[in-house]
């Protein structure tokens, strides 16, 4: 699933960033969709705050957002605890007690405030104390008002002024002139359409999984929630569990917290990392997905002739190895979301390691490379023969596996 966002730099006189003003977008066109303003701040705080780190946008900038009036007031700000965020008050807004009493609690919470296309009226004085940046539209107040405003507002000591829409190079000379501390507009750069790959609510639950079975305390009421919020992942678990232990029956596991708990640490993370590749491949490559599972398998089977301490490590290796070609985004990006030990981190971000050796051997043997593979099974002592076997068993594996799944 694809997100859309555009981004346009706020600049120093220097021409450094102090942020980017995030604009909601639905394609690669470059305009405002035809959508309510409130839905479009609700799309784009859920979909590069929530769904994606922000930092893979924006760096270490600031972030400034639109938020209507309605918003505000009913705190959803508050949930986005985020250094980075600016809240741009609209000019649409209506400056009363009410409006004012929410800046004032955003402040307290370290929230930075910008009034946006503002406007110079007294209406909004009580609001300035509490204000961090000042955008001013040039197209809508003159360079003199502009000046005039912000030499009257200079007690504010940490008040800082944006000149917005500025598109030639004497308006940026003039606003500087006028005392504005930063720029943003066509002079400098328009708004950059970006397309960021998120995760769905599946692949979402799945992290959250990972990351909570990877704790030292494993709560298994945290588990049995997470595994409740989807049907078909409940399902495929009991269903993993009787696979593994045949001499039970659906029935024989009275809950879904008892089948967690029967089926142990080693097994559920396992499990786990299976349905998060599975949840990931979902209406996607199938074969990508296949070839996923044969890496796991495969990679596991050469680690027990080979470094026996990190079979585990060795699964989880292979079948993480192709989530950057499945979610579109580099490993760097994705290995930070995952809690994966560092030996399996070394192997999926620089092949190094026993477990890049082993990524190493499989990729010469999907590549036929064979001159290559030769010499690596040659070092580590093991047979072309059982080579070969270890792959046969590994698809035999998978396709037992991969019966009923979720793809």
């Amino acid at each position: 699933m694809h997100c859309f966002v555009a981004r346009q730099a706020i600049l120093d006189s220097s021409g450094n960033p102090l942020g980017y003003e995030l604009l909601f977008r639905t394609s690669l066109e470059n305009r405002f969709p035809d959508v309510d303003a409130e839905l479009a701040t609700r799309r784009l705080m859920a979909e590069q705050f929530l769904s994606q780190q922000i930092e893979d946008l924006v760096g270490n900038a600031l972030c400034f957002v639109n938020f209507p009036d309605a918003l505000l007031r009913e705190g959803i700000a508050e949930s986005f605890l985020k250094q980075q965020l600016v809240i741009e008050v609209l000019e649409t807004a209506i400056p009363d007690e009410g409006l004012l009493s929410s800046i004032k609690q955003l402040k307290k919470l370290g929230f930075k405030i910008a009034l946006d296309d503002h406007i110079p009226s007294k209406k909004w004085d009580s609001f300035l104390p509490w204000v961090d940046f000042i955008k001013l539209d040039l197209r809508q107040t003159s360079m003199l008002d502009c000046q005039n405003f912000i030499h009257r507002n200079q007690k504010y000591t940490k008040l800082r002024f944006i000149a917005e829409k500025v598109e030639t190079q004497q308006e940026f000379t003039a606003a500087k002139e006028a005392g504005f501390n930063f720029f943003q507009g066509y002079y400098f750069q328009q708004p950059q359409v970006i397309s960021r790959r998120i995760l769905t609510t599946d692949e979402m639950t799945a992290f959250e999984l990972l990351s909570a079975i990877s704790e030292e305390d494993i709560d298994y009421n945290r588990l049995t929630e997470l595994f409740s919020r989807d049907l078909s992942l409940s399902y495929y678990l009991l269903r993993y569990v009787n696979s593994l232990h045949s001499g039970y029956r659906l029935q024989n596991i009275e809950n879904l917290r008892n089948a967690i708990v029967f089926l142990g640490h080693k097994q559920l993370k396992r499990f786990t990392a299976l349905m998060m590749a599975a949840y990931i491949s979902k209406n996607k490559n199938v074969e990508l997905y296949r070839l996923s599972m044969i890496r796991a398998k495969w990679c596991e089977l050469l680690a027990e002739k080979i470094c026996p301490s990190l079979q585990e490590d060795a699964f989880i290796c292979g079948l993480f190895s192709l989530l950057d070609v499945l979610l579109e985004r580099p490993m760097a990006d994705i290995l930070p979301h995952l809690s994966v030990t560092e030996p399996v981190r070394q192997a999926l971000l620089e092949q190094k390691g026993q477990l890049g050796f082993l990524m190493g051997l499989m990729q010469d043997h999907e590549q036929a490379n064979w001159p290559l593979l030769q010499q690596r099974l040659d070092f580590v002592n093991v047979s072309e023969k059982d080579s070969g076997l270890f792959y046969e068993a590994a698809i035999k594996w998978s396709k037992m596996l991969t019966e009923h799944h979720p793809t």
